[in-house]
Order: C-alpha cells, then structure tokens, then sequence
C-alpha cells in the first residue's frame, strides 16, 4: 500500500489515507543531507516491516558515531485496534547514503509501558 509522510527537520510523521498531503512546500533539507536521502533512506525502513505494518512516526537521531545515521520509528500493524502490537524500533545506516539499514532495537510497547528518552535532542 502507498503510505504518505510528512517530513519536517529529520521526522516523518505517517498521514491518514483520507487526509490530502500538505500544501505548503518542503522544508529545506539539512546541509548534511542529499535531496531525497530522506525518502530513500524511509522507503528502506519499511522494507524491514511486515507487510501488515505501517511507520507511524519517524525521527532522525543524533548518533554517537559520526557517519552513522539512527532513526526511532514507531510501528504498529493498519487494521483497525492493532494499538496494542505498537513499538519503538531503532534503525541504523553505516552511513549517510546506504543502500540497506539494519534493525538495532525492538521495543513492544504496552499499554502500561512509560518511555523516557534522554539526551538534549
């Protein structure tokens, strides 16, 4: 299926099938980052997923390694109260234009899990 996103200073926020997409223009992609890399690097992400899965929420993280590129998705299958098989995976590139990314952490959430994420960013 053809899943449409928001993207806004390294986030990817899914958009419902019934919600048109944004009128206003792109945002101006960072320096460090090639037109599209964004696109390519979630069309990736979701080559990890089953095909019942859909990327909810995509943001760009900062990562301790220079050249390594860390993103936080939160997955949850479509069909209609699947809330409970939602998580948080972790992805990583080796670097800014990788052709594959591997899956770092899988963390079910459920419905009495708190997450804290730390840090400044």
């Amino acid at each position: 299926p053809r899943q449409s996103f928001v993207m806004v200073k390294g986030a990817a926020r899914l958009l419902p099938a019934e919600e048109p997409p944004l009128a206003e223009p792109p945002p101006a992609e960072p320096p460090c980052q090639a037109p599209g890399q964004q696109e390519r690097h979630l069309h990736l992400m979701m080559q990890l997923l089953r095909p019942q899965d859909a990327i909810r929420l995509a943001v760009r993280l900062e990562s301790a390694r220079p050249r390594r590129v860390r993103y936080l998705l939160l997955v949850r299958p479509e069909e209609a109260g699947a809330e409970a098989e939602t998580a948080l995976l972790g992805v990583d590139f080796a670097h800014e234009g990788a052709t594959r990314c591997t899956l770092g952490m899988v963390l079910p959430l459920w419905s009495d899990t708190q997450v804290f994420l730390d840090g400044d960013g």
